[in-house]
């Protein structure tokens, strides 16, 4: 048996002056490797177009175009709240980008895993299955969250209740706003945007407290755009996640953990000191109006009354009532004195007149 011929010379190729290869004249393993990458060029032109994982590009190509979208929106059951808010198939793929979902380890099927491998070119079909947030990414805030008072209330069938989009999609399903300039591996509570959002988030929901935070000193500071660390946003507070009821034992703002959570940013906190009322609601007519429904649901129960009158927040509201009804009082007597004055006067006047004209007489 003869040697072996080196791979090199089964490769006999006849090259042109030019330098250009020629298929006729190109022979062994070689004719071979170019006859397959030919007919998987071919191939790769007439197979449908398919989504694999790690591949944004027939989502973005569609998505981001309205002259290839066939349904630029959409309307969609909220299986929470029962809402039917219109929702736009249309991305800005620039702004994608920015958000906290736009980077490069992020993937369209990482949320629509229904689309992984299936076949685009038609398009796909027209309801998704709803994005599971919480199964293969978030899992630990969601184990907080169900903690929280807000799955509480929803277990009550309240449809006010927010979902993982209400605070932290904004607008939108796709813009999960990261921040102006935090990387991704940056908390996004200490981004001053990010916390900027968070006040506006909760303030959509929680009307009245917001108005009385930008009452007090920390929304005074905010609202002049300092929304660093050194001024406390609702989580500071209240918690990211876990958000219970002030009269839970386990609140961040409950009397158990209050001085722990003021101590954060406040040095040698007292027990005088947490009596502040942080959100003040004498403003709020509602708020009177539901201490009027408590009182009458009470029954006369003494506990219930108890509870109800003690709490510091309805005896600053009573306060507050007493205060105005004072002054009602005082500015209303002045007034009626005033008057009652002026008629005597006028009286007098007309009396001494009226001698006057006797005596002329």
């Amino acid at each position: 048996m003869g040697k072996e011929k080196p791979e090199k010379e089964y490769l006999s190729m006849d090259y042109k002056r030019e330098g250009s290869l020629t298929m006729g004249r190109l022979s062994g393993p070689g004719k071979y490797r170019l006859i397959a990458v030919f007919v998987s060029a071919v191939m790769a032109a007439l197979l449908p177009v398919a989504l694999f994982a790690g591949d944004n590009g027939p989502c973005i190509d569609c998505h981001t175009k309205t002259d290839k979208l066939k349904v630029q929106e959409k309307t969609k059951i909220e299986p929470v709240t029962g809402e039917i808010p219109v929702v736009s198939m249309l991305v800005d793929e620039a702004i994608f980008k920015t958000t906290a979902h736009g980077g490069s380890d992020f993937f369209c099927t990482d949320c629509h895993q229904d689309l992984d491998g299936a076949d685009l070119t038609e398009g796909h079909k027209p309801n998704l299955k709803l994005v599971d947030c919480i199964t293969f990414c978030h899992d630990d805030p969601a184990e907080e969250y169900l903690q929280s008072s807000h799955v509480k209330l929803m277990k009550e069938k309240n449809k006010d209740v927010p979902t993982c989009k209400d605070c932290h999609a904004g607008l939108t399903y796709h813009y999960t706003y990261l921040g102006e300039k935090s990387p991704m591996d940056v908390p996004r509570g200490t981004d001053p945007l990010h916390r900027k959002i968070t006040i506006d988030a909760c303030g959509s929901c929680h009307t009245d407290y917001l108005n009385s935070y930008r009452d007090n000193a920390h929304g005074q500071v905010t609202a002049l755009g300092h929304t660093t660390t050194d001024v406390p946003v609702c989580f500071d507070c209240h918690g990211k996640h876990t958000i219970l009821n002030s009269s839970e034992a386990e609140s961040k703002v409950g009397k158990e953990r209050i001085l722990e959570t003021c101590g954060k940013c406040h040095a040698n906190v007292g027990a005088s000191f947490v009596k502040h009322i942080e959100h003040p609601q004498i403003k709020n007519l509602n708020y009177y109006k539901t201490l009027l429904t408590a009182l009458k649901k009470s029954g006369g129960d003494p506990e219930a009354l108890k509870k109800i009158l003690l709490n510091p927040q309805t005896i600053l509201c009573i306060v507050f009532v007493m205060y105005v009804g004072i002054l009602a009082f005082t500015f209303s007597a002045f007034g009626v004195h005033s008057l009652l004055g002026w008629f005597a006067i006028v009286r007098d006047e007309r009396t001494r007149k009226g001698h006057a004209d006797e005596d002329h007489h």
